[in-house]
């Protein structure tokens, strides 16, 4: 008996070509909306950072009886004010939350007896601590310094972190200038911050914000990758633990704040259209880089006066 059979017929170059097309086009639809599942994963871990250290920051004044410590713990001021140092065995604000932070280990191999750019404190400046870093930002690794993307509101000054510059009503909750002394003459600047000082209240007061190495406006264009150098060591650039409270200092703007080059006091973040703030009642909110610059600095002050609308 004869048996038909039938040649079993392959795909023609052309049905190939239009398989492959098709599959091109749905995975061109696709990775766009894997990317925004991805980003809004690592905003969601960057504003849990930023709650945790709020948390951390809540917990550690009430060891202080309601004092509230400067950004960098200088306690004096030369005839030149843009000293982290001084001199003083000058610890960030994030090095002193480290017991709040689950990181009681860590913070027991700081030799505090010596400063921090002293060689036995080394291992530690190059420690990174998860919850100081946003997961969106770019890490450029440092052979000397472990980076951080979460600065301290400070001073109205081009450079953020910078000495007695401001005043009462123009300084962040962490500027220098709270509670400092003229070592020439033993003055006090300004009142030591403590939390009843706060009196534009909590929920109007920004404390951390957000830096990310690698951005474009960030000026000159070489610093770019300084900012943030360092959570533990404040003398390795103005760009580093404090950002500026300046009107013209508003979030990913590249207008200069100091000089006609230099901007290294200003936010920024590797989020679309502007930057996480924490505040001081532990609130975690985004601000917009349209925001107007005198809604900014007052925000960003404790005691400004101001009556501001929290975007």
């Amino acid at each position: 008996m004869l048996q038909s059979s039938r040649r079993k017929r392959g795909f023609t170059l052309i049905e190939l070509l239009v398989v492959i097309a098709i599959i091109a086009i749905l995975i061109a639809l696709l990775l766009p909306a894997v990317q925004q599942a991805r980003e809004a994963a690592r905003r969601s871990q960057c504003r849990n950072n930023l709650k945790q250290l709020g948390l951390a920051l809540h917990n550690y004044i009430d060891t202080t009886s309601g004092v509230i410590p400067r950004g960098v713990n200088h306690y004096d001021a030369t005839s030149c004010c843009c000293e982290t140092d001084n001199g003083n065995y000058a610890y960030t604000i994030h090095t002193m939350l480290l017991p709040y932070l689950d990181q009681t280990n860590l913070y027991n191999k700081i030799n505090f007896s010596v400063d921090p750019q002293n060689a036995a404190n080394a291992e530690v400046r190059r420690t990174k601590v998860t919850v100081f870093m946003c997961p969106s930002a770019i890490v450029i690794d440092d052979a000397n310094y472990a980076q951080h993307n979460y600065p301290t509101a400070s001073a109205n000054h081009g450079y953020g972190l910078c000495g007695r510059h401001g005043s009462d009503t123009t300084n962040g909750i962490f500027a220098s200038r709270w509670g400092m002394t003229d070592d020439a003459t033993g003055a006090v600047y300004a009142p030591q911050m403590r939390l009843r000082n706060v009196t534009d209240g909590t929920s109007n007061t920004i404390s951390f914000s957000e830096f990310a190495k690698g951005l474009d406006y960030v000026l000159p264009t070489s610093h770019k990758n300084n900012m943030g150098r360092s959570w533990f060591d404040p003398a390795v650039g103005y760009g580093n633990i404090g950002f500026s409270t300046r009107t013209i200092s508003t979030p990913n703007n590249p207008v200069p704040t100091y000089s006609t080059t230099i901007n290294w006091g200003t936010v920024g973040s590797a989020h679309t259209g502007g930057v996480h703030c924490g505040f001081m009642d532990g609130a975690v909110r985004f601000i917009s880089s349209n925001i107007d610059g005198r809604q900014w600095q007052a925000l960003c002050t404790p005691m400004g006066g101001e009556v501001v609308q929290v975007p």
